[in-house]
């Protein structure tokens, strides 16, 4: 008994499950036996069940050091192998395997074939875009889908689906700080202008002041000659006690010689 169940185990070891002896004859011994094998979730091992495990099993048990085994077993008599039968497959593909997945222990799970096996995927498998694609869909086997929403200090998604959007602290902050930059530009730029402006007009004054100023020195300052008699003025610097006028001589005047120090003059 342990010696085939060891033999049949060897043809497939994942899915044999056990060897059943269920009839013994008299005499020459007899047993019929039932080794069983169980379809996995696997399409390659499910073909191989049903095509080849026939032939494989039936090389092990008919190899002669197997029926040595075998024969140890029965007190070493004489043991051949009469024939091995297969009845018709009950699932001839994965897709037979259907109504023997189940996936009701997880919520919101889905049975499908992924790389030839059956599997329960969560909704964010099936519903790639279940978070709006803003956010990361996690799947909870008790609760479902769970979006866990991203956020950022410039955006902010939210909402059982992140369906909804706000902005962040960081675009508020970004925002003023961008308006406050431009009223200072702005306040240099007026207080420039403004500057400029009074400068030059600073300087069209000083320049008109200067344009004048020659003038008037020339005008009311000049004591020359020429200017006081432009002006219809005496000049009081020039005393005229020291300028005779020769108008008021008398040219008729004798003069008498005799003492030569004086000159006497006789109005």
């Amino acid at each position: 008994m342990f010696q085939l169940q060891a033999l049949c185990k060897e043809a497939e070891p994942q899915s044999f499950r056990e060897v059943q002896i269920i009839k013994l004859t008299n005499g020459s011994v007899v047993a019929a036996s039932v080794a069983e094998y169980s379809y996995l979730n696997n399409e390659t091992q499910i073909q191989f069940i049903n095509n080849e495990l026939h032939g494989v099993l039936t090389d092990i048990l008919n190899t002669t050091s197997n029926l040595d085994k075998i024969s140890q077993a029965f007190n070493n008599s004489s043991v051949t192998l009469d024939q091995i039968t297969f009845p018709p497959p009950e699932i001839n593909n994965i897709t037979n395997l259907e109504p023997y997945v189940n996936c009701s222990g997880f919520a919101n799970y889905t049975a499908i074939v992924t790389n030839g096996r059956w599997q329960c995927v969560g909704h964010c498998k099936t519903n790639p875009n279940y978070c709006n694609q803003h956010g990361e869909c996690l799947n909870d086997i008790r609760k479902g889908p769970i979006c866990r929403c991203f956020e950022s200090s410039l955006h902010q998604y939210y909402g059982p689906q992140c369906e909804f959007y706000r902005r962040g602290p960081g675009f508020y902050g970004a925002l003023f700080g961008s308006l406050a930059g431009v009223l200072l530009l702005l306040i240099v730029i007026v207080i420039a202008i403004y500057a400029k402006k009074k400068y030059t007009g600073v300087w069209k004054r000083s320049n008109s002041f200067n344009r004048r100023l020659p003038a008037f020195e020339e005008d009311f300052f000049d004591f020359t000659d020429s200017a006081y008699h432009n002006l219809g003025m005496k000049d009081p610097y020039l005393s005229e006690a020291f300028r005779p006028h020769l108008g008021n001589v008398d040219n008729q005047l004798q003069v008498k010689t005799g003492h030569p120090d004086l000159l006497d003059i006789n109005p």
